[in-house]
C-alpha cells in the first residue's frame, strides 16, 4: 500500500469539474473569458501560461499538459503499474495521427510544428521521434518512420491498399493495443483482473471497429483477418471470424448478439456499416469511463485506481478542448453541451 499514491488518485479524482461549471463554460463568450474561468479551476498552473492572441490549439495543448503531468506522476510512482506505463503511448499516438493528417491535407514546416506539443515525449526522452516525424516531406515518409519506431512485424500494411488515413490510425492504434496486451502478461496476478477489466473497452474497440472498417475498404477476409491477427484474444475468434466473414449488417448485428452481456454496446437500428462503427466507438468510450468511475466506487487496488484517474481527466480535457473548439467556432452553448457527454457522477 503507497498512501501518497492512493491519496493523489482520490485527490485528482476529486477535482473533476463538476457539471454545472462545465456548462457555464459552454456559456462563455470569447475564448478569452472561457480562459479566465478555468483559471479559477485545477487548470490554473496551464491556463496561466496561455498567452494572446488565444486560439483553441493553444488552450489544447496547455490543458493537454496537466493530463501528461498527472499520467508521468502516476507513471513514476509505480513503475510496475506496466499498464499505466504502456498507455502513455497515447499522447505519442496522438501526435503521429496529428501529423498524419496534416500531410494529408498539405501542411508542412512551421505551420505542422505550431500544431504539435512535444510535452510528453520530453518527459520520457523521445521527443527525438516526433522530430524525425515532423520533418517528413510527405505522408508515406512519415509512415516509414513510425512504423519503424512502432516495430511490428507483424501487421500487414493496409494504407498503401485503401489510401484512407484512417488506415494509418488503426496500424497506430494497433501498437498501443499490442502494448496494452504485452504490459498485462507482466503485471503481477494480483493486479491483473481489474486491470484488464478497466482496459478491455480499449481492447474491444480496436478489434470490432478494424474489422468493420476493413469491410468498408472492400478488403477480403484475409486481409481483414491480418489487421488484427497477433492481438486477437482467441477467446474472440469464434465471434470474430463470423463478424469477417458476414455479408450483411444484419449478420455483423447477429454475431454481435452472442457476446457475453455487457462487452458490446448496443448498435440500436443502425443499417450500415459506418453507422456501426460510430455506435461501437461512441459506446466503447462510454464503458471505459463508466468502468474508472466504477474503481472509485468500490474496493480496487492502486494500480487501477491510478488508471482510472488517468482516463478520467484525459477524458475532461476532452471536452474542454471540444468546449474551446466550438466558442471559437462561435456555436450555441446548447449545441455545445448536446455534443458532450458527461463523465460526472
Amino acid at each position: 500500500m503507497q498512501p501518497y499514491l492512493l491519496a493523489k488518485t482520490y485527490a485528482w479524482r476529486g477535482m473533476l469539474l463538476p457539471r454545472s461549471f462545465i456548462q457555464e463554460l459552454a456559456a462563455s463568450r470569447s475564448l478569452s473569458e472561457f480562459i479566465d474561468a478555468i483559471k479559477a479551476t485545477p487548470y490554473s498552473q496551464e491556463a496561466q501560461q496561455i498567452t494572446p492572441p488565444y486560439s483553441a490549439l493553444k488552450v489544447e495543448h496547455a490543458l493537454r499538459r496537466r493530463l501528461i503531468k498527472i499520467h508521468h506522476t502516476l507513471m513514476t510512482l509505480n513503475r510496475k503499474n506496466y499498464v499505466l506505463s504502456a498507455l502513455y503511448t497515447r499522447h505519442t499516438a496522438r501526435n503521429f495521427k496529428t501529423i498524419i493528417r496534416a500531410l494529408q491535407a498539405g501542411i508542412k514546416g512551421e505551420e505542422l510544428r505550431r500544431l504539435i506539443d512535444t510535452y510528453a515525449e520530453e518527459l520520457i526522452g523521445a521527443r527525438d521521434v516526433i522530430a524525425r516525424v515532423l520533418g517528413a516531406e510527405s505522408v508515406e515518409d512519415a509512415l516509414k518512420i513510425i512504423r519503424n519506431y512502432m516495430g511490428d512485424e507483424a501487421f500487414v500494411p493496409i494504407f498503401e491498399k485503401v489510401l484512407d488515413p484512417v488506415a494509418i490510425e488503426v496500424e497506430i492504434d494497433r501498437w498501443q493495443v499490442n502494448r496494452v496486451r504485452q504490459a498485462l502478461k507482466k503485471t503481477p496476478r494480483s493486479w491483473r483482473s481489474s486491470l484488464s477489466y478497466l482496459v478491455t473497452p480499449i481492447y474491444l474497440r480496436f478489434i470490432f471497429t478494424s474489422i468493420l472498417r476493413g469491410k468498408v475498404w472492400g478488403l477480403g477476409p484475409k486481409e481483414i483477418g491480418g489487421m488484427i491477427e497477433g492481438v486477437l484474444d482467441e477467446r474472440l475468434r469464434p465471434v470474430v471470424s463470423v463478424v469477417i466473414e458476414s455479408n450483411i449488417v444484419e449478420e455483423v448485428k447477429k454475431a454481435f448478439s452472442v457476446m457475453p452481456k455487457g462487452s458490446v454496446p448496443s448498435i440500436g437500428e443502425s443499417d450500415t456499416l459506418t453507422g456501426i462503427i460510430q455506435l461501437l466507438e461512441r459506446g466503447y468510450r462510454g464503458m471505459l469511463l463508466t468502468r474508472a468511475h466504477k474503481c472509485f466506487l468500490k474496493p480496487f487496488d492502486e494500480p487501477s485506481l491510478a488508471l482510472a484517474t488517468v482516463l478520467l481527466v484525459e477524458e475532461e480535457v476532452a471536452q474542454l478542448v471540444a468546449l474551446a473548439a466550438g466558442i471559437e467556432q462561435g456555436i450555441a452553448p446548447a449545441a455545445l453541451l448536446d455534443s458532450l457527454a458527461s463523465i460526472t457522477t
